[in-house]
């Protein structure tokens, strides 16, 4: 089986990265690929880049390469309907307790961090050296970007996009399609699509769109 990594942009090419250190500590897939379905036909870094179509006549599982929550969604989506299944990757430096559950499809880089008794749902990004505290939730197609700290107790629901270097104050709720700025300090919830930026962070604006990249 191949492993297929959907999105051939700068997060596909850390994907392929974290999947070739994990084939040289355990091998799992005969070859990998790209999908990009907006420009196939190419090489990255030496490895073919295809259509999902073309992908389809492989066997393959499927990993999702986009840092956008929204598009992670459906993707995922589109993967399943298909009767694909979400390969999760966890990089083979990555201590993980018994206790703490791990949804498919789910990335997680190297230097991430999970206490004890969380659980994550499908699909969720966690980017290099990014720590979830204790008895945490973690919703469907969530971003957690580098250096992301939470404390414990915290429900970030589905779609959540949190910039690099934000910390959460432990037992609050972000709800869905949320967006947390790079850098914020989060003492309070916060509500469904809003936007919160600074220190202490503040709910700026709607995310009326569900896009974080414009």
């Amino acid at each position: 089986m191949k492993l297929a990594i959907y999105g051939a942009g700068g997060l596909g090419r850390e994907v392929l990265i974290l999947a070739q250190q994990i084939e040289k500590h355990a091998h799992r897939w005969d070859g990998l690929i790209f999908i990009d379905d907006i420009s196939p036909n190419r090489e990255v870094k030496g490895i073919p880049v295809v259509s999902f179509d073309y992908a389809l006549t492989q066997n393959i599982e499927v990993v999702i390469a986009v840092g956008e929550p929204s598009l992670r969604a459906h993707l995922a989506d589109k993967v399943a309907a298909h009767n694909l299944t979400l390969s999760t990757l966890v990089h083979p430096d990555i201590s993980l307790t018994d206790c703490s559950k791990i949804g498919p499809g789910c990335v997680l880089a190297k230097g991430v961090f999970l206490s004890c008794d969380v659980v994550l749902g499908s699909n969720v990004y966690m980017q290099p050296n990014s720590s979830v505290g204790h008895d945490c939730r973690v919703g469907d197609n969530v971003v957690i970007s580098t250096f992301v700290t939470t404390g414990g107790n915290v429900e970030i629901k589905d779609r959540v996009f949190i910039g690099m270097s934000a910390v959460l104050q432990q037992q609050i709720t972000v709800e869905a399609d949320a967006i947390i700025g790079m850098g914020a300090v989060v003492f309070n919830d916060i509500r469904e699509q809003g936007i919160a930026l600074g220190n202490p962070a503040r709910v700026m604006r709607n995310n009326d769109e569900k896009r974080v990249f414009k």
